[in-house]
């Protein structure tokens, strides 16, 4: 009895360092709203692109503004945690893009 008590411990033992880093190491904090309407939104500009809606200069101007948005989710996701602040400023972040992607759309120039 006495060496299977020792064989459990040295297994317990063995196996805590292995415990330890699962927990050290966080995932990347899910952001599935941002990521869809991130998603949403880069399939308005193609869509405008497609219907001559958006000429190429207005297109690559909305690209640049999706990419700041992504940068923002990227650093916000940096640390492990993306907190109600950094959130609200992609959120406004997005806003912003999104009417940028209507009035482009609905000016009146075309290719």
């Amino acid at each position: 009895m006495s060496r299977f008590k020792t064989s459990i411990a040295a297994l317990v033992i063995a196996a805590l360092p292995a415990l330890a880093f699962a927990q050290a190491t966080p995932a990347t904090p899910a952001t599935p709203g941002i990521d869809k309407r991130e998603a949403n939104q880069e399939r308005r500009i193609q869509q405008g692109v497609n219907s001559g809606q958006l000429n190429g200069r207005e297109a690559a101007r909305l690209e640049k503004g999706q990419a700041k948005v992504q940068r923002m989710e990227t650093r916000a996701k940096a640390d492990g945690v993306v907190t109600a602040k950094e959130r609200r400023q992609i959120t406004r972040a997005q806003n912003k893009q999104s009417k940028r992607i209507a009035h482009e759309k609905h000016d009146a120039q075309h290719k």
